[in-house]
């Protein structure tokens, strides 16, 4: 069923321009995956690193902050004027969803902590063990896989916050705070295809062996990016 949902994407980077020509930028990752799952979602692009918002909250549904090559915990004004839009979305309970850095960052602008993980980098598709479920998901399969390309973590949850799943490398994978928030730090919206490209240019600071590791398991091509999308429509359309 289409759903007519208009959610705004609040884009905080770009893909680099060695990847710009093969994969698409970041907003059209998410054109992909809507398109594919449904059709009838508008979406609006606004890059909050160069301090484009909304004019109203309400000018949309949702919104979904991205992932980006910072850490949270960067000095820069962009990131902290994005920390305070946050809180503004959960005070006035409007729909939120994070993505890799937008789930740090709404962990760390509410109240928890981001870190650099101690293993290191976590990269390619993960699985997790679920301690609860987003009430809001109408089929919840807890066998799901996402890609992810990381090494900064949420090591803290705000106060509010209920932890949905985790791994053995990634102890706050999933969370969600209320009914208006919800967040995860794998990569829907990443193909295989671009993670694998990713991770090749990172190669030399990553090593042989956790770039082989990843490089295999994206070429299994077995992420379930599709029904974590369906996961964000039933979220967006749950009102």
């Amino acid at each position: 069923m289409d759903s007519n949902l208009t959610l705004g994407i609040l884009l905080t980077d770009h893909v680099v321009p060695k990847l710009l020509k093969k994969h698409g930028d970041q907003d059209e990752f998410y054109e992909y995956i809507f398109n594919k799952v449904d059709p009838s979602i508008n979406l609006k692009v606004y890059d909050v690193v160069i301090d484009d918002y909304p004019n109203d909250i309400d000018e949309c549904d949702g919104y979904i902050i991205t992932g980006s090559k910072l850490s949270t915990y960067d000095d820069v004004d962009w990131i902290k004027r994005l920390e305070e839009y946050i809180r503004l979305l959960d005070v006035s309970k409007k729909n939120l969803l994070g993505v890799c850095f937008g789930h740090q960052l709404i962990a760390q602008a509410l109240g928890g902590k981001v870190e650099k993980a101690k293993v290191g980098w976590t990269l390619g598709i993960q699985a997790y063990n679920f301690l609860s479920k987003f009430p809001w998901v109408k089929n919840h399969n807890e066998s799901v896989r996402l890609i992810h390309s990381h090494q900064d973590q949420v090591t803290e949850l705000p106060t509010k916050a209920e932890l949905i799943a985790k791994n053995d490398t990634v102890p706050i994978a999933m969370f969600r705070i209320g009914d208006h928030i919800m967040s995860m730090q794998g990569h829907p919206e990443f193909s295989e295809e671009y993670a694998h490209d990713v991770a090749n240019m990172r190669k030399e600071i990553l090593g042989e062996k956790i770039f082989s590791k990843a490089s295999q398991s994206l070429m299994q091509k077995d992420s379930d990016r599709l029904e974590v999308t369906q996961w964000w429509v039933d979220f967006f359309n749950k009102d």
